[in-house]
């Protein structure tokens, strides 16, 4: 080994600050040097929590730079304080803890906030984007943090900053997963289904670290946890094609008291279970899981004959109109199918909702906003034309009242737990309405409580429509005990099944 070696020099010349402030000598751990003797043109990684892997990929673009001539390089951070993290922390203690035998070497001619230029005319830049330049080194830190908090900005790396790599260069995305929206989410799921066998330059390599990758998780005294983690790790083992040492289940069980239902998505076993959402940003996501692991997404027909149905709809006649379809059975909310379209009139939709899905209507429930299609004449209504054009058919229309969104959002999620979903004609709503979320306050550094009007809004107006729309009917007729009527179904099919 020599110093023309990058494994070598990264082993070697390098100080970095640990988690208890000591500066200290970065050596490679496994995971690290997988990814250094692995490397692609195009590189995604995703990883579990407190893995160096942010560490080893900044200190990498920093080696390159300082060892190569003329070579631009650029860091997009998902926040301006962390990019100031970057700078100073990481290569800023690397630079300035270099051997002195090599500090000549690697002279900085300039030095700023954000960008280091060195004598050999290469130069590095930290910031939360890149604009007006091409590099043909990039790294992405976090990415998954800028697509759940700024999709924007995350458009902003995908059109923009990577775009400009030429197709010899070289690009590292790194990050856990926040959520299933998003690019990096999506990367990450095409790569995966995809494979790394016969992948063009352009194409993302995938590397996934799960948190069994961490020598340091575990814990040697015994934990007590519940018999379904116990279930939980026989699976993964299966899953993983390794074991899962007892002092790995006890950490793991230790964690989950703490983190909650943020587990998974910091220390998630499988590809999968890193995108499972975090209750701080999204509204639906761990109702929509619950709802896949209780056995109430089913592959079957849901849809009962002798049972009325119902309809809730979010109107967009100039925007996306969303139709979903129910029926109640013993309390049990069976959403059985639903539909979407833009850019379309009420004739379109009723006539669709008349010729093409012929079931035998009994309410259809309309927005609280239905009633104001014309401003200057209250009486010209998305209502008033459903009812013109369902005239003869026995159908009822239905208009919500307005209610409070926070109000209504807690309502549906209580709702949601009560619903069984045809998977086969629904899983395109369900995946938007576990993409519904909060928006991002980049000042304050929270989510705010506060939806955030995307793709998914209307699908989300939609479900909590039905919400209300239940609601109502429990209140006007005789469906009474709802809930426990809904429990011994669920109950009873669970047992069937196992």
């Amino acid at each position: 080994m020599s110093i023309i070696d990058p494994k070598w020099r990264l082993n070697n010349l390098y100080r970095i600050i640990d988690r208890d402030a000591n500066s200290i000598k970065f050596q490679l751990n496994s995971v690290q040097a997988h990814v250094l003797e692995n490397m692609h043109y195009r590189n995604l990684i995703l990883k579990a929590r407190q893995l160096g892997m942010s560490t080893f990929a900044v200190l990498y673009l920093l080696d390159q730079v300082l060892f190569s001539e003329n070579l631009q390089a650029g860091i997009v951070s998902y926040s301006l304080e962390h990019a100031q993290h970057i700078f100073k922390r990481i290569i800023g203690h690397a630079l300035d803890t270099l051997p002195s035998h090599l500090k000549p070497l690697t002279g900085i001619v300039q030095r700023s906030a954000r960008e280091i230029t060195f004598n050999n005319g290469s130069s590095l830049r930290v910031d939360t984007t890149l604009r007006g330049g091409s590099y043909p080194l990039v790294l992405v830190s976090e990415f998954g943090k800028t697509c759940a908090r700024n999709p924007q900005k995350a458009e902003e790396v995908i059109t923009g900053t990577l775009q400009a790599v030429p197709k010899d260069g070289k690009v590292i995305i790194e990050s856990t997963g926040e959520g299933n929206e998003g690019f990096f989410a999506e990367m990450v799921m095409e790569a995966s289904r995809r494979g790394n066998d016969s992948i063009t330059a352009l194409d993302y390599k995938l590397f996934f670290y799960n948190w069994l990758q961490e020598p340091s998780y575990q814990i040697e005294e015994k934990v007590n946890y519940d018999v379904s983690l116990t279930d939980y790790f026989d699976k993964i083992e299966k899953e993983v094609g390794h074991p899962i040492t007892q002092p790995q289940r006890n950490w793991y069980a230790v964690q989950g008291r703490i983190l909650g239902d943020k587990l998974k998505q910091e220390f998630p076993s499988t590809v999968s279970e890193s995108f499972l959402t975090s209750s701080d940003a999204f509204y639906f996501a761990e109702a929509v899981s619950r709802a896949y692991n209780g056995n109430r997404c089913l592959y079957t027909s849901l849809y009962d004959a002798l049972l009325p149905v119902y309809i809730a709809m979010d109107i967009g006649l100039n925007d996306l109109t969303v139709i979903v379809f129910f029926q109640i059975a013993h309390g049990e909310i069976r959403v059985i199918d639903y539909y979407e379209d833009k850019n379309k009139d009420v004739p379109f939709y009723a006539k669709y909702l008349l010729q093409d899905k012929r079931f035998l209507y009994h309410t259809i429930f309309l927005p609280h906003d239905s009633v104001k299609r014309d401003p200057l004449d209250i009486s010209n209504s998305y209502e008033r034309d459903f009812q013109r054009l369902f005239s003869g058919t026995g159908t009822r229309f239905h208009v919500l009242k307005r209610m409070d969104k926070q109000l209504s959002i807690s309502h549906a999620k209580m709702m949601i737990d009560r619903c069984v979903f045809n998977v086969n004609r629904v899983k395109p709503f369900l995946d938007k309405l576990s993409k519904y979320r909060k928006k991002w306050n980049e000042s304050l550094g929270r989510y705010l409580e506060e939806p955030l009007h995307n793709e998914a809004s209307n699908h989300a107006d939609a479900f909590q429509y039905l919400s209300q729309a239940v609601g109502h009917l429990e209140k006007t007729s005789s469906m009474k005990g709802a809930m426990e009527l809904h429990k011994k179904v669920v109950e009873s099919r669970y047992r069937r099944v196992i």
